[in-house]
């Protein structure tokens, strides 16, 4: 199974940390996971093409590291002129301890997995990888709200670079309205409405402005043609998304120390025993349950009943799957 990029990199510092003198490159490839040795009894083309991957995988990591602050050293031999090694100073690469607990650490995670695959991915990889190795290390915490669902997210950061870059995305649509079909459309704006995200933009086939639930995009958001083809308009229309009578209220009952989002949304409705409410308003009544739901027992809605009962059919059968 292949190391992936990061892991690949954790493990290059710690070779180059820890080596007395120096690695040479037939020592990092042979030594370090997640570069491959050279395959044994290979023809002489298949070496040649196996030392070409690792030069340009490991002059990319070298990069990498630098860019990232990593004092990666080059070494010559003191007999050997010719032969090159590489290393770090422990003292020069090290950061001070930094004060973040274990559960601000899986934070950082959940954030990270939200743009991975995105314009800000790698950046953000980087950073928590270079966080996470100079902090001090404590349990793993569990976060209730990373069991938020993850469907839309690897969408949204795609459909927020065609919009900087002006370029024509491509995607599988559904929706009770018009079924299912491919859309293609020149994305305008991304925006939240009840902490639903939608994307409004010019639907190239209906040639008309349009506005998509981003949840009900399935597969990958695809790019279609060259950066800068269209211009965005200087008054975008929100249509549905204006202010409107579809926003309805829910109230809903937290536990103490929970549901902070839920709380920074509503309206404070006072207390039911050892429950705080809070009337929260929604557009669309499966996210508001999955957000419910994510807190694992830390809320509850109180009214309307049909939502109500419809976390309870979640919750019933999502224990029964476990059960199975």
């Amino acid at each position: 199974m292949a190391v992936p990029k990061h892991q690949r990199l954790l493990n290059l510092i710690i070779g180059l940390s820890s080596t007395r003198h120096r690695l040479t490159r037939d020592q990092i490839r042979d030594t370090v996971e997640g570069y491959e040795p050279l395959p044994i009894g290979a023809s002489e083309e298949e070496v040649r093409k196996a030392e070409q991957s690792f030069e340009r995988m490991f002059e990319r990591d070298k990069k990498e590291l630098r860019e990232l602050g990593v004092p990666v050293e080059t070494v010559e031999d003191p007999v050997h002129g010719d032969e090159i090694g590489y290393r770090i100073r422990p003292a020069e690469a090290a950061m001070p301890v930094l004060d973040l607990t274990a559960a601000e650490l899986a934070v950082l995670g959940v954030a990270t997995d939200y743009w991975r695959g995105a314009v800000l991915g790698s950046d953000a990889t980087q950073a928590v990888m270079k966080l996470a190795s100079s902090a001090e290390h404590g349990p793993r915490v569990e976060l209730p709200f990373a069991a938020l669902p993850a469907v839309g997210n690897d969408a949204v950061a795609s459909l927020v670079e065609a919009v900087a870059d002006r370029q024509t995305v491509r995607f599988e649509y559904s929706s009770s309205s018009s079924g299912a079909g491919t859309r293609t459309i020149e994305p305008w704006r991304v925006v939240l409405r009840a902490g639903v995200p939608y994307v409004i933009g010019f639907d190239r086939d209906r040639e008309a402005a349009r506005t998509f639930r981003v949840q009900r995009i399935g597969g990958a958001v695809v790019p279609v043609g060259e950066p800068g083809a269209y211009d965005i308009p200087d008054e975008i229309p929100l249509g549905a998304l204006a202010e409107s009578g579809d926003v309805r209220t829910a109230r809903v009952a937290v536990r103490p120390e929970s549901g902070h989002a839920l709380r920074r949304r509503g309206t404070a409705a006072g207390v039911d025993g050892g429950w705080d409410l809070y009337d929260v308003e929604y557009a669309h009544a499966d996210a508001l349950v999955a957000e419910v739901l994510a807190l694992a027992g830390g809320a509850r809605i109180v009214s309307p009943d049909e939502l109500a009962k419809a976390v309870t059919r979640a919750a019933t059968a999502a224990l029964e799957v476990e059960r199975g």
